[in-house]
């Protein structure tokens, strides 16, 4: 079976380039045909008065001759028989169609038949075309006073000069056109050409974005046109916004081999040292439970850092709801408070609204900020939950602990991932991974809300999660 060519892509040059000829071609053969019809239409006017004109004339001349065809022939004879070159030619019938009398030489061109056998319509001429003549041609009666049967006047103007004229000028036209097509299919690209080089400016701006160049973007002085300057805005947003997520990820990159490489070096130190001679049964014990230690450090870091990438998916599938925040709260309060207690300290909750969010991650975010705040806090010191609803129908939830507190200098990085403000705590008390508040932060995020934070050192730290008071716009997976 023979595979079809891809189709090649269309010019946006080319197709303004023919839509600017057409327009043009368009504007002048409508022009041109508006002049055509307005010089013809005087011309079949002025040949109609002239004509009406001249059967006036005839009748007058008729009736001044008493009704006599003699004293009208004559009149014709005069008029028409001063020069060669003659104005109208004229024929007159009697009632029976016998021909009385007609300008010399009307025959061999004009013969009555020419004429039809009825007359016109008042007003009506018609053309004839004979030879290298065009006539406009006019039948009228003739009314003689005594006679009962009126005479018949055949009426012939010669206006081969306006039909050539006509003719001249539409070849004129036809000629410029040939001319003039060509030349606005030139003009056309050149247009187009022009107006198109921002676009091939932005094109190669953007070729100077490389993964080793990602803070290049596309100038703005000079200004691009109205129709453009969006566009750049936007993507050079669209550039700030790649150098981050870069960014983020060669740190996470970065800071995730850390991770993994501490626990693997200690592993491998303590197997080492074991194999270095024979120990004891309590030294092998002490290795083993050091090594399975670590073990459980990887594995804590691994589910979080699942956790975290279908959190960061989350908002393509989150299972919005609304439901009683104050009861969630509780739930979250009544997991920890066993190991608040362990460090002398109580949980209290303040407030109560309803929440509009995926119940699951909800209390994932609230689990997370109080272990930390659990983690931090000084003995016989209670931490407060306050649940409040917001003016904009929204909710917020506050943890607030009388901790040790963050310096400002780490206060911007604590939701980064695998950020400690103290390295040595964990390594001691052998939990945390840095992921717990970058969890508490995707997971907000994903809702469409907000979160923050508020510390004093040696004071306390408050930290504050927004939900919103509609679910986030579903996104395409």
């Amino acid at each position: 079976m023979a595979t079809s060519r891809p189709r090649r892509p269309s010019s946006i040059g080319g197709r303004l380039t023919l839509l600017y000829t057409l327009v043009v071609l368009v504007a002048m053969t409508l022009l041109a045909g508006m002049v055509m019809w307005r010089l013809s239409a005087t011309f079949d006017a002025e040949h109609q008065r002239f004509l009406q004109a001249k059967t006036a004339e005839m009748q007058t001349d008729l009736d001044d001759g008493h009704g006599r065809p003699d004293s009208l022939l004559r009149e014709i004879a005069k008029e028409t028989d001063e020069s060669d070159v003659r104005q109208y030619q004229a024929r007159v019938l009697s009632g029976a169609g016998q021909v009385l009398g007609e300008t010399p030489g009307m025959r061999d061109a004009l013969p009555p038949a020419a004429f039809g056998g009825s007359p016109f319509e008042p007003g009506a001429i018609r053309m004839l075309t004979a030879g290298a003549h065009v006539y406009a041609l006019a039948t009228t009666d003739l009314h003689a006073s005594g006679t009962p049967v009126p005479l018949q006047v055949q009426i012939a103007m010669d206006v081969t000069r306006d039909a050539n004229l006509l003719a001249e000028l539409r070849r004129a036209i036809w000629l410029v056109f040939a001319l003039l097509t060509p030349i606005l299919v030139a003009a056309g690209y050149f247009v187009a050409e022009h107006g198109l080089a921002p676009l091939k400016r932005i094109a190669n701006a953007a070729r100077e974005v490389t993964p080793k160049h990602l803070s290049a973007r596309i100038p703005t002085d000079p200004p691009w046109p109205r129709e453009l300057d969006e566009l750049v805005t936007v993507f050079n947003a669209m550039l700030t916004r790649l150098e981050e997520a870069f960014g983020r990820l060669s740190r996470f990159s970065s800071d995730l081999a850390h991770e993994l490489r501490t626990p693997l070096s200690n592993m491998r130190s303590s197997l080492d040292v074991c194999l270095l001679r024979d120990r004891s049964g309590d030294e092998y014990r002490e290795a083993l439970e050091s090594n399975l230690e670590e073990c459980r450090r990887l594995h804590a870091l691994i589910d979080n850092l699942l956790f975290m990438a279908r959190a960061e998916r989350a908002e393509a599938a989150l299972r919005v709801e609304a439901f009683d925040g104050e009861e969630a709260c509780h739930w979250v309060i009544a997991q920890q408070l066993p190991g608040a207690r362990q460090r002398g300290l109580g949980i209290e909750l303040e407030g109560q609204a309803r929440v509009l969010a995926d119940p699951v991650l909800f209390r994932q975010a609230l689990t997370n900020v109080l272990a930390n705040a659990i983690q931090h806090s000084k003995a016989r010191e209670d931490i407060r939950v306050e649940l409040r609803a917001l003016a904009d129908g929204g909710v917020e939830v506050r943890v607030v602990d009388h901790g040790i507190g963050i310096d400002a200098a780490h206060q911007a990085h604590v939701f980064d991932r695998f950020y400690q403000v103290s390295p040595s705590r964990r390594h001691a008390d052998g939990e945390g991974t840095g992921l717990g508040l970058a969890i508490v932060k995707t997971i907000v995020e994903a809702h469409g809300g907000s979160v923050a934070l508020d510390s004093q050192p040696a004071a306390g730290t408050t930290v504050r999660l927004r939900f919103p008071s509609s679910p986030p716009p579903q996104r395409n997976a």
